[in-house]
């Protein structure tokens, strides 16, 4: 059950006016109010860290998952296997969904700590996102599946046609090997070789390496974005790379004519 200083708190900042957004109203308020608790709110505080809204997101994700693939598989009924895992996983990202969450202001919900709010977090995508599906899986939890596929239809689902043309979904992993594999047979490397910052804010760093050298170095809060960012640099690299060697090689020479064989004489 939730902390008693959450339940205080949800009784004074109500979630009518989230609830009114979503078009849902919650049997058990408290589920909401679970779902809106960031961890660094628990910083200092003589409270569980089990009330952060982690478990709920955590189911949250899967429900989205199901419903996102259920979506794409009666939408798309000639799209390949693999370009739906391709529109899934645009549709199902950190940044989609805080691109969603923005529909319900759901950053002005968020409790999360002092220092965290001073450093922009209510507007931070990780944290906007994980919310947006810790939501969902309250929903789920209060009222079923249905009322989840409704809020999905209502809020997220429409946009898929500009999620998966959009550049910011632009999958470079896939790209990089898809161009080095064609071009020079090999697949990228990718190294972990930063982890900074506090727990909740972490910064990690990435290098990628093609036949041993470092092609692109990117940063992102978690291991994913940051090799998705190498990815991208180093893609933009190697192009590059191709462009500087196609403009020094020298020209081809004209193919020479064919010589016609002379005839000392007519048959």
């Amino acid at each position: 059950m939730l902390h008693k200083l959450l339940k205080l708190w949800f009784r004074q900042k109500s979630g009518d006016g989230l609830e009114a957004k979503l078009g849902y109203r919650f049997r058990d308020p408290e589920l909401l109010a679970h779902a809106l608790v960031h961890r660094s709110f628990l910083t200092g505080k003589d409270m569980p860290y089990e009330n952060n809204n982690e478990r709920l997101e955590f189911l949250g994700d899967s429900v989205l998952n199901m419903l996102t693939t259920e979506f794409l598989y009666k939408t798309y009924p000639d799209a390949s296997e693999g370009d739906l895992s391709k529109q899934k996983s645009a549709i199902v990202s950190g940044h989609a969904c805080a691109q969603s969450s923005k529909e319900w202001d759901l950053g002005e919900y968020i409790k999360i700590g002092k220092s965290e709010a001073k450093m922009g977090g209510r507007g931070k995508e990780s944290i906007l996102a994980d919310a947006y599906e810790a939501v969902l899986g309250a929903v789920y939890l209060d009222g079923g599946l249905e009322e989840v596929r409704a809020i999905l239809n209502k809020f997220h689902f429409p946009r898929v046609a500009d999620i998966v043309t959009a550049d910011d979904f632009v999958n470079f992993k896939s790209a990089l090997l898809e161009y080095t594999q064609g071009k020079i047979h090999t697949a990228p490397e990718y190294v972990i070789i930063g982890e900074d910052g506090p727990e909740h804010q972490k910064v990690f760093t990435a290098e990628v390496h093609v036949n041993g050298k470092v092609y692109g170095k990117g940063q992102g809060p978690n291991k994913k974005k940051a090799e998705q960012e190498a990815a991208r640099v180093a893609l933009a690299a190697l192009k590059a790379e191709d462009v500087e060697h196609a403009k020094n090689a020298p020209p081809e020479a004209a193919p020479e004519k064919p010589v016609k064989p002379k005839r000392f004489f007519r048959p």
